[in-house]
């Protein structure tokens, strides 16, 4: 795979998070979950964090629904809250269809929520298991999209509307479906990382091992690779052209924004041990939000 080696100049928007997760950009402001923290955030140009939402069963992936209305998750309770000023009311409950914790989410255009379940409770001592992409329908209706996942995590819809990709982060690839009439059909994997990663190192860190991804106006995907410090982007088929390292972080999720949506925020965390649920469990973490220029910006993809 060819890749364009550019330099990007990186500038810190805030830190002090225990673990940054699923960062949204609307209207100037940065909106990002600190899952460990048990709080949402709102941030300013200026890296200003105001909390607008508490939620003690840790929030992770988020969306907003074609009238503007923000969609938080609540991992371990497994369901969906709107946001509103006064506080969140319910959206979605999930607890009969769930049997991991919410993963991320993607809104598409008509306010369908695609949302992930990983499929095992993790953080409560359970095994990987299979998961699924669970879709919420705009009038309540909960169906399941796609089953046997083996965690799957970031989560994007192209700029056509028509394929829906995510990743499979301990199969270390990216995976994709078309999207008809709202279902999920024709499965394929669109990346195997472990073909990117090749080498005897990377095979026993499993550097391939995806978390978020965002989507551009071409189609580019920017792709946060947990365990190989560094954020790549891939162009519409699948071939690398630029990569950001992060030497020292855990890369976790990225999202496009600002003023001309050509601003790239990066979500980078900082792990204390080898076993990343270990530290997270006992807050040995902590999530620094980068900034950087890119050249092809935010476009008709969701989010």
């Amino acid at each position: 795979m060819s890749v364009e080696q550019k330099q990007y100049e990186l500038n810190v928007l805030t830190s002090g998070l225990y673990f940054g997760e699923g960062p949204r950009w609307k209207d100037g402001k940065l909106y990002i979950s600190d899952m460990l923290g048990k709080k949402v955030y709102q941030i300013d140009a200026a890296g200003t964090k105001t909390v607008i939402a508490e939620m003690p069963n840790k929030p992770n992936g988020m969306g907003f629904l074609p009238n503007g209305d923000l969609i938080l998750s609540s991992m371990h309770d497994t369901r969906l809250y709107r946001y509103t000023p006064e506080g969140l009311e319910l959206y979605a409950d999930l607890s009969d269809v769930y049997t991991g914790y919410i993963g991320d989410m993607v809104i598409d255009q008509q306010g369908r929520i695609y949302v992930d379940d990983v499929g095992a409770r993790v953080f409560e001592g359970e095994g990987l298991k299979p998961g699924r992409v669970v879709i919420v329908e705009p009038n309540g209706e909960i169906s399941v999209g796609v089953e046997d996942c083996n965690f799957p995590n970031g989560i994007v819809i192209t700029p056509d509307q028509k394929t829906l990709v995510f990743v499979e982060t301990f199969a270390e690839r990216l995976s994709a479906v078309d999207i008809v009439d709202g279902r999920l059909e024709n499965r394929r994997v669109l990346l195997d990382m472990t073909q990117v990663f090749p080498s005897e190192a990377d095979r026993a860190h499993k550097r391939g091992c995806i978390d978020g991804i965002s989507i551009d106006a071409e189609g580019g995907i920017w792709l946060s690779m947990l365990r190989a410090e560094q954020f790549i982007r891939i162009d519409s088929q699948g071939e690398i052209t630029d990569r950001i390292a992060m030497p020292g972080y855990e890369c976790v999720a990225s999202t496009l924004g600002g003023d001309d949506g050509k601003t790239l925020f990066l979500v980078a965390t900082k792990v204390d041990g080898d076993n990343i649920f270990e530290a997270m469990v006992n807050l040995r973490t902590e999530t620094t939000i980068f900034t950087t220029r890119v050249p092809v910006g935010k476009g008709a993809g969701r989010p």
